[in-house]
């Protein structure tokens, strides 16, 4: 049986799900060549093998650039067109999706070296998975290809982060994973305006007012230009767009709220810091049973020059960093001291409060409300209020420094 015979996009009745384009840019299969059929191919006999079926079908889906690709030989191009124009293989802008939906819809096995690690917050099954992923590898004595079961890592919440705004990038062109080079740093570095002045993405109101002040989506990039994505028009480069750093504020697991550090920023953390500060007096107060009531009014302050992060124990209680990389590892920052943090650092306030830094090298989107909406705001701070005053009844019990007036109408930092 040939090749195509093994080829099938009815999902009942293919075996496994393949990323033709993973598979095809595997270096170590069969091949000195940076992309080669011939690996898809050999991996047919390598299904046949592993399943004793010599009927095996394959639901194979690539991605729309790998048909371009000029590093395939020309009839491979034309085998791969072929194959697509006679509804034998499935061609998306970024398979991955369609993949990962085959997978979780009808159980199919992915075939793949991909960790598929910007998907396990929308499907969690996935991280730490050991019966749907498949491993393409040499086949026996380095012939062939064949395949080998998997257990699929689970990610921390900042490799999650940063592979969702690979795909983002991806997508939108802003991405070269054929070149090797990644992201496309010197456009995604700059602000971009619309020549259609009330385009609601890069229109005048939005990306030109450079004030620091607005968060442009990530633009579109085809073929050496830079476009709109609402109206295909090229975009203005208007200046530098400078880089900022997302931070998560998690409180028993779940992530109430997010904001933006802007490089040379100093930004207060705590219950209630004042000014321009974090509060997260909407889900920690002074009377909470639990880890809240270690959290400071100012508990932690955080600065960012553009590259590194750091941050600064401002807390009565202290404050400790929990890091996942090299090696797991937990240490208390000295009072007063700005230390450097790394991707995948965790700032925990208390038990069940932390800062997550998020892994995204790029922020596009705007600020975000709380992802859960806290209790009202105004009613926690007049509650702790009274209990504060409460307690400084008896001084025995508490010695509490004095404290600013609460405002009348206080806002919640989104």
């Amino acid at each position: 049986m040939g090749t195509e015979s093994h080829l099938s996009l009815d999902p009942a009745a293919a075996d496994f799900a393949v990323d033709m384009s993973n598979v095809m840019k595997t270096a170590d299969l069969c091949s000195s060549r940076p992309v080669d059929l011939a690996r898809f191919v050999s991996l047919i006999d390598g299904l046949i093998s592993h399943t004793r079926d010599e009927t095996v079908q394959v639901y194979a889906v690539a991605d729309a650039s790998l048909l371009r690709d000029r590093r395939l030989s020309d009839n491979e191009r034309a085998t791969l067109r072929n194959w697509y124009q006679r509804g034998l293989i499935e061609v998306m802008d970024v398979a991955d999706d369609r993949l990962i939906e085959l997978a979780d819809t009808t159980g199919q096995a992915v075939v793949s070296r991909d960790n598929y690690k910007e998907y396990c917050r929308s499907y969690p099954w996935i991280a730490g998975n050991s019966d749907r992923f498949f491993r393409p590898c040499p086949g026996p004595g380095g012939v062939g290809v064949g395949v080998e079961p998997r257990v699929m890592p689970t990610p921390g919440e900042w490799e999650i982060s940063r592979k969702e705004e690979e795909g983002l990038l991806l997508g939108a062109g802003m991405y070269d994973r054929s070149g090797g080079t990644g992201p496309r740093r010197a456009l995604l570095s700059r602000r971009w305006s619309c020549p259609e002045a009330d385009c609601p993405l890069f229109g005048a109101d939005r990306g030109a007012r450079g004030d620091g002040g607005d968060y442009q989506p990530v633009p579109k990039y085809r073929h050496g230009v830079v476009l709109c994505p609402t109206h295909q028009l090229r975009l203005i480069d208007i200046g530098p767009y400078p880089r900022r750093v997302q931070v998560k504020a998690r409180v028993d697991g779940t992530v109430r709220t997010r904001f933006l550090v802007a490089p040379r920023q100093e930004v207060a953390v705590g219950r209630i810091p004042g000014g321009d500060g974090i509060a997260l007096a909407g889900w920690v107060h002074a009377g909470d049973e639990g880890g809240g009531s270690r959290v400071s009014r100012s508990h932690v302050t955080l600065r960012w020059d553009g590259w590194k992060l750091r941050a600064c124990d401002t807390s009565r209680n202290g404050t400790t960093i929990r890091r996942v990389r090299p090696a797991p590892e937990e240490f208390r920052l000295p009072p007063g001291e700005y230390r450097r943090l790394r991707p995948g650092d965790e700032i925990v306030l208390a038990d069940g409060v932390e800062l997550i830094v998020s892994g995204r090298e790029f922020i596009f989107e705007e600020a975000t409300e709380a992802e859960v909406p806290p209790p009202d705001l105004a009613d926690r701070l007049r509650e702790e209020a009274q209990q504060e005053t409460e307690f400084a009844l008896d001084s025995s019990l508490f010695d509490l420094p004095d404290r600013p007036s609460l405002p009348d109408r206080p806002e919640s930092s989104g």
